[in-house]
Parts: C-alpha cells; sequence; structure tokens
C-alpha cells in the first residue's frame, strides 16, 4: 500500500493505488458521456496516464482534486495505480474553490453542474465573509464570469423535474440533446421578463403551467426555436414601442395556452410591426447624421445614384413632399 507521509514535498509525483482514492464530494462535475469516456479508455490502453492525477491526503486514503476521469477510466481498465500529485488538504472552501477554477479554465462544463454547485459557494462565502456574497465577488472566487453566474441562477430557480430533466438529456451526445440548458435558460430569461412587465398574465395561467404548455408547444414544433422565447419578453414590453397593451396581453396569453398558436404568431399579431418601425427611425438617424458628414464632391457616381434612389422611396413615402 502507498502511504505518502507528511515529510514528503508537497506535489511529489507517486504512484498510488486507485482503490485508495475517493471522488471529490465538491467535484461540480456528475456527468461522464460515454463516448468521451471511451476515448480516454483506449489512449490510456495504449500510451498510460500522460498527465498525473491531483489529491490531497485523508486520514490512509486520498481524495481527488484533478482527474476524476483519468481516474475512473484507471478503474475500468483494471490499473492497480495511477501516477499523482499529492497537496496539501484543503479547508472546505479552498477545496470547492479548487474545483471550480481548475476545470473551468480548462475545459466547458455544463452549466447545470455548476448551478448545483453555486448555492454551496455562496454558503461557504457568505460565512467568510460574514455577509452575502454580490456576484462579482463570487466571479471572482470561482473564475466563473458574472454572465454565466446569472445564467446559472436561472438554473437553480428551476423545479426539481425539470433540472432532472436537463440531467437527462446531458447524458446524451450533444447532437440528441433537445431539451438542453439553453432551452430553460432562454425560456426562463423571457418569463422573468414577463413577470416583471405584465405579471398579471403569469398569475392568471400559473409559472408551472406556462411552463409545461411552452415545453409541450416546442415538443410538437409549434415553437421552433428556443430563439423565439426572446420574443416573449418583447411582447410584455409594448410600451417600450408605444404598441397596444390590450393586444400584447392577449398575444401572450395565446402564446401560453395549450393550442397551436406559436411564439413568432403571437409576435405578429402584437408588436412586431412597432419594433420594426423603431428600428426603421433608428437606421433613418443613424444614416441621417452619417451624410451630414459628406458634401456632394466627396460622393462617387455610385453613391450618388444609390442616395436618388433612396430619395426617390422618400418622396413617395413622404406625398412628394
Amino acid at each position: 500500500m502507498t502511504v505518502v507521509t507528511r515529510e514528503q514535498k508537497r506535489g511529489q509525483l507517486h504512484e498510488i493505488e486507485v482503490d485508495l482514492i475517493d471522488r471529490n464530494p465538491e467535484n461540480p462535475r456528475i456527468v461522464f458521456r460515454p463516448s468521451e469516456m471511451s476515448q480516454l479508455m483506449e489512449s490510456i490502453r495504449r500510451h498510460g496516464v500522460q498527465v498525473p492525477i491531483s489529491v490531497y491526503r485523508d486520514g490512509r486514503r486520498y481524495v481527488l482534486i484533478d482527474g476524476e476521469r483519468r481516474w475512473k477510466a484507471c478503474i475500468k481498465l483494471n490499473k492497480g495505480t495511477i501516477p499523482a500529485l499529492v497537496q496539501e488538504k484543503p479547508n472546505a472552501l479552498t477545496n470547492l474553490l479548487l474545483m471550480f477554477n481548475i476545470h473551468a479554465l480548462r475545459e466547458q462544463w455544463d452549466l447545470l453542474t455548476i448551478a448545483l454547485k453555486l448555492p454551496r459557494v455562496i454558503e461557504l462565502l457568505r460565512g467568510q465573509l460574514d455577509r452575502e456574497p454580490n456576484e462579482r465577488e463570487v466571479a471572482a472566487q470561482t473564475g466563473l464570469s458574472t454572465g454565466v453566474i446569472r445564467r446559472c441562477r436561472l438554473l437553480i430557480e428551476l423545479p426539481e423535474r425539470h433540472k432532472q430533466t436537463i440531467l437527462r438529456e446531458l447524458q446524451k451526445p450533444k447532437s440528441q440533446q433537445r431539451f438542453t440548458e439553453d432551452f430553460f435558460i432562454e425560456m426562463e430569461r423571457a418569463l422573468k421578463t414577463v413577470e416583471r412587465a405584465m405579471p398579471e398574465v403569469v398569475k392568471e395561467f400559473g409559472k408551472e403551467t406556462i411552463r409545461e404548455n411552452l415545453i409541450d408547444k416546442y415538443e410538437r414544433g409549434v415553437v421552433g426555436n428556443i430563439v423565439h422565447f426572446r420574443q416573449l419578453a418583447k411582447i410584455a414590453r409594448a410600451d417600450r414601442v408605444h404598441a397596444d397593451p390590450k393586444r400584447a396581453r392577449a398575444s401572450l396569453r395565446a402564446a401560453f395556452a395549450k393550442n397551436q398558436t406559436s411564439i413568432e404568431q403571437a409576435y405578429q399579431q402584437s408588436v412586431a410591426s412597432a419594433y420594426s418601425e423603431r428600428d426603421l427611425v433608428t437606421r433613418a438617424r443613424s444614416l441621417a447624421a452619417q451624410l451630414s458628414e459628406f458634401s456632394r464632391d466627396d460622393l462617387d457616381a455610385e453613391a450618388l445614384m444609390s442616395l436618388q434612389e433612396l430619395y426617390d422611396v422618400l418622396r413617395s413615402l413622404l406625398g412628394g413632399r
């Protein structure tokens, strides 16, 4: 049995028996796709473990800091030992932050795995700071961006049954995943906007009923693209483009009900023209500002011809004025 004493140098390389190593309970990663494991096992079978794992000593056993996939592969391959760097045992917060900083910089984690551990990070940071940590502090400690943290919060707030749906999808190859993390993030972000702007519509249905109906519509192909969820937020913010709020509420009700009305249809029937008009005004003002920087002598024949075509269209729109 391999035992590393305290006198041995921190980070020294050793061959440690795989059955003396335990999984780190703070490791957020919970999904190991079979195809990825198969590729790693084939590499280790041919070339051995090229990058040592990292562990800390806990009594007469060791706990993983980095290298769980390599360790699992060695178990499956019935290897007796694995090369490992032995580190000092960290405290609870340091241990958890190590998990984030080691892996977040190396590979893209599934967001749900991060989301499930973030409350624990926040709890430990709260104990250290003696107050609630803000997003920037959580980001600085974990190595995550504030954008990722916000997306994770949307997943944290999901009912448990939807988290389980995501976990089942994450077991599949990426190309076969349908109800992805992005699906739920886009849906939740839109529902939060609707809840702020037109809370009475959400209250009328109930948030979980709305989720179920939108999921059903996506499954049936009535909602064809998760990007369409963003149109729900635009409908709810009808006042920003001076659109009819009553029509917007009616369209949201149609989109949230269990029927054949798509989000795209609801958007077109309520606020699409108002948003198009606002975009036209923005572009027109931008073009006017750009043109004010030129004189006729600055423009070539092609540019002048294009401006003449634009002038003719504008005269027609403005009734010859």
